[in-house]
């Protein structure tokens, strides 16, 4: 194993272990300053580590609803210059338990970092498929609110 692998490995550990403790509190420091996240069906991809962080914290602090709503990976592979993620996700939304079975990340290692990152989600039921539209649309809107209420404090 070269030092290359050894800092991949040791990057997709800490981010396996991120998603496991559902916890995105050291979620910036897997990542390179010039990272990109681009968020799939919608399109939209926020540049740079501090607006990927909103991203993704803002997410992750409403995704945990109650005990049964966590992420869980079902499937993952890597080589040295990418992994990639397969998991599903069960949540509450406006009170009512979905489960989101089709998201897909795809991240790109550069130097030890992840510098690129595309997330597709595409659930398997249609009513889900068409809520997750409209919810996914407001998401850029809503990610900026948070980080202007997280500056603020």
């Amino acid at each position: 194993m070269t030092d290359s692998d050894g800092a991949v490995t040791n990057l997709i550990e800490r981010y396996l272990a991120i998603v496991a403790g559902d916890d995105y509190e050291g979620f910036g420091e897997l990542l390179t300053d010039d990272c990109t996240f681009t968020l799939m069906p919608i399109g939209h991809t926020w540049s740079g580590r501090d607006n990927v962080i909103s991203a993704v914290t803002a997410a992750g602090r409403s995704r945990t609803h109650d005990s049964r709503s966590r992420v869980n990976v079902t499937n993952w592979f890597a080589n040295d210059e990418y992994l990639v993620v397969e998991y599903e996700h069960r949540a509450l939304v406006v009170g009512i338990r979905v489960k989101i079975d089709g998201y897909c990340w795809i991240f790109h290692i550069r130097d030890g970092r992840f510098d690129s990152m595309r997330e597709y989600i595409n659930p398997s039921s249609a009513a889900t498929s068409v809520l997750l539209n409209v919810v996914l649309r407001a998401y850029p809107f809503l990610a900026r609110w948070s980080a202007r209420g997280a500056a603020a404090s």
